[in-house]
């Protein structure tokens, strides 16, 4: 494979992330302008797609909720991004084998 069609390839693994993210911060959107508070509802819902990381958040979250938000903005992120470049990597695997 070419050196330009695998950076394409590359490109895909920040998807997951920056959506990852982008929801978090959608869903803050609604916590802090009362206008937006059906946004604040998508939050429970990002918790779950993360569960296995998550867990750290629902302990924390009942004594330290900023803590949690940020375990979660911060490492929830992180958590799809190695996600990503763990199927990246499998993919490339996969690929090469065949």
């Amino acid at each position: 494979m070419t050196a330009l069609a695998r950076q394409g390839l590359r490109r895909w693994v920040y998807i997951l992330p920056i959506l990852h993210l982008c929801l978090c911060f959608v869903s803050y959107l609604g916590y802090l302008i009362p206008s937006l508070q059906n946004l604040g509802r998508i939050f429970p819902f990002i918790l779950l797609a993360d569960l296995p990381f998550s867990i750290v958040a629902y302990v924390l979250a009942w004594k330290y909720p900023a803590l949690t938000a940020f375990w979660i903005f911060v490492g929830g992120t992180l958590w799809w991004y190695s996600l990503s470049r763990g199927a990246e990597f499998l993919f490339e695997l996969f690929w090469n084998l065949h």
